[in-house]
């Protein structure tokens, strides 16, 4: 009887020992548990405070563009941040120049080879061409992952789709090392990269349309002042004139003719200048017809060859297969061309005065012609100096040439004249180098017979 107790003792004892053994595995199993999810509990409030202040971060961002502050400016500020803030410390912002060509206007912590692998993949993009640029992968709404060079190197590509359906350019991060350690992150940053994308859409597309009735009403106030004061002089100009070519005429002295001479001179340089002050107040009505631009810019490429190549300086007409008509006066639209034409000479021949000594380089203008459907789009680029200002380049009596070179009014002649046809114009200055002004006029439904010939005078 002690014995068979003894044995159920011993038996109970076993059973106690194995029960608690389980309670207590069970109970460490369930801490683990518990402080896994503590720990992720941890991670998640951490991540999502770091979202948080990403996105504040981006919210109290500067994105306006102004007199004040130029894109490059604004790549600069948004390469800052990005990389501060989010889990890609390097960052690129691309803009879309005159050409619609990418190119990268600032970046923050990219190797040079970083970079040029990124501007490979933008001309990539741009002709078209797989060379260089491995499969892109859709991450969040709008953005991709893409394999730049051979693919060991991914980024993440955000662009800045406009609501015209334009690429106003695009951010670049390099994300390999967060995409193969912490996917989540990447993809949890990517929706706070497309709200500031979302929001430098908005910020280009505002200034656009201020920059454009700003210089409406600028230029409004200033035609009317320009009619005021061409019809003020133009009465005393003529009775000038008229004495100067009278003195000159009368005087026995030589000295005197002279004199006349040089008062009739000046003073017909300053009727130019008034009638050129009445055009732009008051644009003279003419008969619209159907105008071929493509054809007058083949035209025009012929007349100028002889006198660019002298100056060694190639023509470049380029135009997709078939160029639709505008409306418009061809004799106005003429003028118009042929005033871009001689700028576009003008600064190249000031960038060779202003350059250092370097091997002879070939410079060019380059005319473009295409169009979507509803508008023509002409740009007339070069390689000269650029723009010192393109915001005021349209202004009556800007000029940058020397005293007495010009009378300042050409441009803002050009920009009455594209008004008149209904149009928009608009100038650029070109990276690394260049300037562009860009003309866009509404379409008539007849489009040209044959397709226009692309012109290349050297």
């Amino acid at each position: 009887m002690v014995r068979q107790l003894a044995m159920g003792l011993v038996q109970g004892k076993a059973l106690f020992s194995a029960a608690y053994a389980i309670f207590a595995v069970t109970l460490l199993i369930a801490m683990a548990i518990l402080l896994g999810h503590l720990k992720a509990e941890r991670i998640s409030a951490r991540r999502e405070r770091r979202c948080r202040r990403e996105m504040e971060e981006y919210l109290r961002l500067d994105t306006r563009v102004g007199r004040a502050s130029s894109m490059r400016e604004l790549a600069e500020r948004v390469c800052a941040v990005v990389s501060a803030r989010s889990p890609f410390t390097r960052v690129a912002m691309l803009l879309r120049d005159a050409d619609l060509r990418l190119y990268i206007a600032a970046s923050t912590a990219m190797e040079p080879e970083a970079l040029e692998m990124i501007q490979r993949w933008a001309a990539a993009g741009q002709q078209g061409s797989p060379e260089g640029v491995s499969r892109s992968i859709r991450l969040g709404v709008r953005s991709t992952v893409v394999g730049f060079g051979d693919g060991a190197e991914r980024g993440i590509v955000v662009p800045l789709w406009m609501a015209d359906g334009q690429m106003a350019g695009a951010l670049a991060v390099m994300a390999s090392s967060v995409l193969d350690v912490r996917r989540q992150m990447a993809e949890e940053a990517v929706i706070a990269l497309e709200a500031l994308a979302m929001k430098l859409v908005r910020s280009i597309e505002g200034a656009g349309r201020e920059e454009r009735l700003l210089r409406a009403e600028k230029l409004a106030g200033l035609g009317l002042l320009a009619g005021g004061i061409a019809h003020s002089l133009n009465n005393p100009l003529t009775t000038v004139m008229g004495y100067a070519d009278l003195i000159g005429e009368t005087s026995s002295e030589e000295k005197i003719r002279s004199n006349a001479q040089i008062i009739l001179h000046e003073a017909q340089r300053m009727q130019e200048t008034v009638e050129s002050l009445i055009q732009f107040w008051r644009p003279s009505i003419q008969r619209e017809e159907p105008v071929d631009l493509g054809a007058l810019m083949r035209v025009l490429a012929e007349e100028c060859e002889a006198a660019l190549a002298s100056r060694d300086i190639r023509m470049i007409v380029q135009a997709t297969d078939v160029i639709p008509f505008v409306r418009g006066n061809v004799t106005r639209l003429r003028l118009v061309m042929q005033h871009l034409l001689n700028n576009a000479s003008q600064a190249i021949a000031t960038a060779r005065e202003l350059s250092v000594p370097q091997p002879p380089r070939q410079d060019a203008i380059r005319v473009t012609l295409s169009h979507d459907g509803s508008a023509l789009r002409v740009i007339v680029s070069d390689t000269g100096t650029g723009f010192r200002e393109p915001g005021r380049v349209f202004d009556p009596f800007y000029t940058t040439q020397a005293q007495g070179v010009g009378s300042g009014l050409g441009l803002s002649i050009c920009y009455g004249i594209v008004r008149e046809h209904g149009g928009e114009i608009s100038a650029f200055n070109l990276h690394p180098a260049g300037a562009a002004v860009v003309i866009e006029l509404p379409v008539t439904e007849a489009v040209c017979a044959e397709p226009v010939v692309v012109h290349d005078a050297a």
